[in-house]
């Protein structure tokens, strides 16, 4: 671990002030979080037996698909196609707005900067099929690495966590996504009643017509834009669980019926920010590996523990920071302090706070430091760049500030300076 390092000094910009991030008072519920009714009507799924809730201390049986047979009395039960079930493919992006932009100064490289910043967008793959949805994290600002995948199942309420490179998989309980999507943690914060209104037509998305869907929880309002997908079945309404336990609805509270598929949302935090979900592109799968939809897949076996959580992590190479400003330029020397000297080169990050932060440069997320830890940000040329610290849902966040570089930054404190 490094040492404390010294602040720089700042020059604000006109951001809103941050406030509290409600993840970081929540008080973890216990295991088994039952799923509250909503306030209002939502669709119901289905007319037999509600879905059962997971629990992160208990495995499933294996997802294995089987063939067609016939119950005693003749009946023949209904289970999936080994051959793999018709579904769809969506491309989608979560955003949190825009950062600081960086400072009007000739050395500053505005298209190497804004071209990072298209390929640091967070870009998911969705695939849907009846009863069944496979998320893929595929890039961009992300705690969780990139290949991550989430499973779900309409007969279960929560979803199945996989990551890359591992034999093993981890429930995630209703209630738990939003620790896991802003600080790679699988805490279930407790499910408050959801409202759900009908808001009339919505926009017009990917050429298809949607119906807007507003839910309010404590944490958050969200407004869903939602299109008719003809053989989407049970998988469009999983893709809304997921949204709506980002905002700790329950998921009982689904306002997507079969057949239907959120196109677009927003969720609006009741601190500060928001969240958008987009979808980019829809297409229909004809036959979707019945292993890659699995869940859980016949292969791994569950585990009870915590998904691994290194201290800070880089988003964008350190050859891509180097560009963002075509040369150097001459800073007046730092102010001394032996306690907390800044660094000979690059910017020392120091979260201070509770919770796990994103630092933006230039309006790009350059990395993530988790909480209490330090990150020295390599490849930055001497200079000053836009600086802010926020978290990756967006629901909170520190004001902007130029910062100077070799210099140091920290989360939480007005004090973010150098030379």
């Amino acid at each position: 671990m490094g040492i404390a390092l010294a602040g720089c000094k700042a020059v604000p910009s006109e951001t809103p002030d941050a406030a509290p991030s409600p993840q970081a008072t929540a008080e973890p519920a216990l295991l088994a979080n039952l799923p509250l009714a909503p306030t209002t009507n939502a669709p119901e799924l289905d007319a037999g037996h509600a879905p059962e809730p997971l629990r992160g201390d208990v495995a499933l049986p294996a997802d294995v698909p089987r063939e067609t047979s016939l119950r005693e009395g003749g009946v023949r039960e209904g289970v999936r196609d080994p051959k793999g079930p018709l579904g769809y493919t969506l491309q989608s992006i979560l955003r949190t707005g825009e950062g600081p932009p960086p400072p009007r100064a000739p050395e500053v490289n505005v298209a190497a900067i804004d071209s990072v910043r298209r390929r640091s967008e967070a870009r998911m793959q969705i695939a849907i099929s009846q009863g069944r949805a496979r998320f893929i994290l595929q890039a961009g600002a992300f705690v969780l690495p990139a290949g991550t995948e989430l499973r779900s199942r309409s007969d279960r309420y929560g979803h199945l966590l996989l990551l890359p490179g591992e034999d093993v998989y981890r429930v995630v309980e209703p209630g738990s996504m939003r620790a896991l999507i802003g600080e790679r943690r699988l805490d279930v914060a407790p499910l408050s009643p959801a409202d759900v209104a009908a808001g009339g037509d919505g926009g017009r998305r990917l050429n298809m017509r949607t119906r807007r869907v507003d839910v309010s929880t404590r944490a958050a309002k969200a407004t869903l834009e939602i299109a008719t997908v003809h053989d989407a079945g049970d998988g469009g309404p999983l893709v809304c669980r997921f949204l709506l336990d980002l905002i700790n609805a329950p998921p009982s509270a689904t306002p997507c019926a079969a057949d239907e598929v959120p196109l677009h949302a927003e969720l609006r935090w009741t601190t500060q920010g928001s969240l958008a979900f987009d979808v980019t592109s829809l297409a229909r799968a004809a036959d979707l590996a019945p292993q890659d939809m699995a869940a859980p897949p016949p292969n791994l076996s569950f585990t009870a523990a915590a998904p691994p959580l290194p201290p800070a992590e880089l988003l964008v190479p350190r050859a891509e920071l180097t560009a963002f400003r075509t040369a150097p330029i001459d800073l007046p020397a730092p102010a001394s302090d032996p306690a907390r000297p800044p660094p000979e080169a690059g910017l020392a990050l120091v979260n201070g706070t509770d919770e796990l932060r994103v630092v933006w440069i230039d309006g790009v997320p350059a990395a993530w430091v988790g909480a209490g830890e330090r990150l020295l940000l390599p490849g930055l040329l001497r200079g000053r760049y836009a600086v802010q610290w926020r978290t990756v849902l967006g629901d909170a966040w520190d004001p902007g500030a130029i910062v100077a570089c070799p210099g140091t930054s920290e989360a939480g404190s007005a004090r973010s300076a150098g030379p």
